[in-house]
């Protein structure tokens, strides 16, 4: 029995030492976990060998390696000399989003950052010789980045000051000397100098080099990447019934402007200004009415730089273009010339637009062509003479407006009727029935619709993937505008085709409220335009609500939908430019609520004069609210009274266009969705009213029973 128990005991020790992986022998060794057969009383010893654990290797993505993708191109075209045209390669090579006029929305053809990563949106990219590559997107933008870009980006918010900037993230990865390309005739002079500096002080060097990005493009095996052709249509002139000031009497008032501050020329590259300056139009960005071209306005004389073929006949005939020998006619130049002519100019000082609130200025290009010692900075005069519009663009402005008003309501009575719609599909309706109305050119801006939990996004854009059915459980918030031969428009508004919430009365309520007060405000004429933003957000603070963009900007006249000099912004502290009468500008305030819905509506506004000195509104949109998200306990007298008047003038002014085109149904939608909210203050009157006459009634009938009882006692 005492030998079973020692064995016993033998056997539980030597499963202990196995379990703590003990070497019991350093002569005899096993791999396995069984005990061997044995024929003696003593333990078996055993070893355990651990092998370490595999780690997972890192999943290899296939874009950042492939050599024939845009990006491997690119990175094999940095260290070849047949690209760089120099012995020396590039470490890294800076990507920018726009055209050589800085343009919001530049053609396909220009969009060099979506050629070679793929992002459709502003940005700018940075790509490594040696691997490695970035795209910084403003932080609106970085989820849906995040769903089209591939493994090969890496996506960086570049409104987050956490973040690496560019110069930053490419220093961390290149030794302390390098070369960096980029191409300066995309970017602005401050932000070229911002690079270029900060480059510096890590011991790189940036290259303007404007040639690789465009041959690599030109030369891409693969069709479906190659870069689309330029538009062939020819600019035409933008008629003196709209412009209302010929292009010679701008110049003139340029010129003056030039003097008062000691230019001898200017360079207009921004492209609405040289559409407003020689009165023509164009089709060469995708949602504004513009001529790709540079100007240069000396006192001397006008010159204009153009791609060949661009100006008709009727232009040219009006630029005074043949046998121009004096300064009040216009030479026209080879559009790619401009920078050689710049270096060898002989005027003694030259004005370059500096930056303003939407503008960019002139590109580092423009800039580094003309000599250091007659470079002169300033904001464009072009800006302020075209931002204020003379009586023919004001009269275009309301024309323009009308016509979309007559769109945006037979597009919104259509929607209420129809269902199994899509965020994608209402866009395309939203587009096709603009382009029904007569002088229709085009979209001002890329049509947004979001539904539900989508339009809690103030930046939200409707993709295959994230595209949703509309149902009537939430709001439907629809922003887009239009280009026409008169003017230019933009709206937003918000409907909903079910039984809305009490939250989402609410928060369409005191978004209305906040149009309200923009509208009805009069402020004196000194008072900066970024000031008045407060009084529109004021209803929202006291909801405890406020919106990340601004309130309104500058509009043009048949030109962008985004001008400067005004912004209506509480959190611009350099912007400080004033009101002045003629201007059109935006306002569209917005109430979002993550995750559940969003409100957002947007009129355009003329500032209008008003005695002693001060300036008021007048709405130029003219497209009716959705009754069914009003709470009428929200509003104020007020507030009830300038709806009131808003509606009446759509029912004058909007009414007589329905019925004249036969658009029955869609008056008859008009007239329902205006229908005037009593006054309180009415209200109250009547039910006093009401109160006395009962009063009275009752005394006259207690008097004829009295002096009935009277009668029949005696």
């Amino acid at each position: 029995m005492w030998k079973l128990n020692i064995l016993r005991l033998l056997a539980v020790t030597s499963l202990f030492s196995v379990c703590r992986g003990v070497r019991l022998s350093p002569q005899t060794q096993t791999t396995g976990s069984t005990l061997p057969p044995t024929t003696s009383m003593s333990p078996v010893p055993l070893t355990i060998l651990q092998e370490p654990p595999t780690q997972p290797s890192p999943p290899v993505c296939a874009d950042a390696t492939d050599v024939n993708n845009p990006l491997g191109r690119l990175r094999s075209a940095m260290r070849n000399s047949a690209y760089t045209q120099m012995n020396a390669y590039f470490d890294a090579f800076i990507i920018f989003y726009t055209d050589e006029h800085l343009s919001e929305d530049p053609l396909k053809p220009e969009r060099r950052l979506e050629y070679i990563s793929g992002w459709d949106g502003a940005g700018t990219g940075a790509v490594l010789a040696d691997g490695g590559s970035a795209i910084w997107v403003p932080s609106g933008e970085v989820r849906r980045a995040r769903s089209i870009l591939t493994c090969a980006w890496l996506i960086i918010d570049a409104d987050d000051p956490s973040q690496p900037t560019i110069p930053e993230w490419i220093s961390e990865r290149l030794a302390r000397t390098g070369r960096v390309g980029g191409d300066a005739r995309l970017t602005s002079v401050g932000e070229w100098q911002a690079l270029s500096t900060a480059l510096q002080r890590e011991g790189l060097q940036l290259v303007h080099i404007p040639t690789l990005l465009d041959q690599l493009w030109t030369e891409e095996p693969d069709p479906d990447r190659r870069r689309p052709d330029f538009p062939k249509t020819v600019a035409k002139n933008y008629e003196i019934e709209f412009a209302g000031v010929t292009w010679r009497d701008k110049v003139a008032l340029v010129r003056n402007e030039l003097r008062a501050v000691g230019a001898d020329a200017m360079v207009v590259t921004a492209l609405d200004e040289v559409a407003w300056l020689l009165n023509v139009r164009g089709r060469d960005l995708p949602y504004a009415r513009l001529l790709t071209a540079f100007v240069v306005i000396s006192l001397r004389e006008v010159k204009v730089f153009v791609p060949p073929g661009k100006l008709s006949l009727p232009v040219r005939d009006t630029l005074a273009v043949y046998n121009c020998f004096n300064n009040n006619c216009t030479r026209v130049s080879e559009y790619t010339s401009i920078y050689s002519e710049l270096r060898r100019t002989a005027d003694s000082k030259i004005l370059i637009p500096a930056a303003g609130t939407f503008q960019r200025g002139a590109s580092a290009a423009i800039a580094q062509s003309i000599p250091p010692a007659k470079r002169m900075f300033l904001l464009s005069p072009i800006i302020y003479l075209k931002a204020q519009k003379n009586e023919a663009e004001v009269n275009g402005m309301k024309k323009a407006h009308i016509r979309d008003a007559i769109a945006m309501c037979t597009l919104l009575s259509y929607l209420e009727s129809k269902s199994a719609l899509s965020e994608i599909s209402v866009e395309k309706t939203v587009d096709l029935t603009r382009d029904t109305q007569a002088g229709y050119v085009g979209p001002s801006m890329k049509t947004r619709v979001a539904y539900g939990a989508n339009a809690a996004d103030p930046d939200y854009r409707a993709t295959n993937m994230s595209n949703k059915l509309i149902f009537k459980n939430a709001t439907l918030v629809i922003q887009s505008g239009g280009q026409y031969d008169e003017g230019t428009t933009v709206v937003t508004r918000t409907v909903h085709y079910g039984s809305s919430t009490r939250a989402e009365r609410s928060a369409y309520t005191t978004v209305l409220r906040s149009l309200a007060a923009l509208a009805g405000l009069r402020v004196p004429a000194a008072v900066p335009a970024a000031h008045v933003d407060p009084v529109a957000r004021a209803p929202l603070w006291a909801a405890k609500q406020d919106y990340p963009h601004p309130t309104g900007y500058g509009v043009g006249a048949a030109l962008n939908r985004k001008e400067d000099p005004v912004v209506i912004d509480y959190r611009q502290d350099t912007n400080l430019h004033t009101l002045r009468e003629g201007y059109f500008i935006t306002a569209e305030p917005g109430w979002y609520d993550p995750g559940k819905f969003g409100v957002r509506l947007g009129n355009i506004l003329e500032v209008v004069p008003k005695p002693n000195g001060f300036l008021g509104f007048n709405e130029a949109t003219l497209i009716p609210y959705e009754p069914k998200l009003i709470d009428k306990s929200m509003l104020t007298e007020y507030e009830i009274q300038w709806l009131n008047w808003y509606n009446d003038r759509i029912r004058k002014e909007v009414g007589p266009e329905l019925k004249s085109r036969g658009l029955t149904d869609v008056y008859y939608w008009m007239m329902n969705n205006t229908i005037p909210i009593e006054l309180p203050s009415k209200a109250k009157k009547l039910v006093s009213n009401s109160a006395d006459q009962c009063r009275m009634d009752l005394a006259t009938a207690l008097l004829v029973l009295v002096t009935t009882m009277m009668q029949a006692v005696a």
